[in-house]
């Protein structure tokens, strides 16, 4: 499991987001900042769908660039 973007202690309620997850929300911000809000289910899914799979590559790409040392 991904190590959240902004860690807690142990102890806390919160654990905050993952890594993908946070990429994803800026993902999905940017697409409808862009575009606007969907109209329709189909729509918002694939929208969550293409900002899962950029966070996943954010995730990605900076483990291999090694960015977050």
């Amino acid at each position: 499991m991904a190590s959240p973007m902004f860690p807690v202690p142990r102890d806390a309620e919160s654990k905050g987001a993952s890594d993908v997850k946070w990429f994803a929300g800026i993902a999905m911000h940017a697409i409808i900042a862009k575009q606007g809000p969907p109209d329709s289910e189909a729509a918002r899914e694939e929208i969550a769908l293409w900002a899962f799979r950029m966070g996943q590559a954010m995730a990605a790409a900076e483990q291999r660039l090694h960015a977050s040392e």
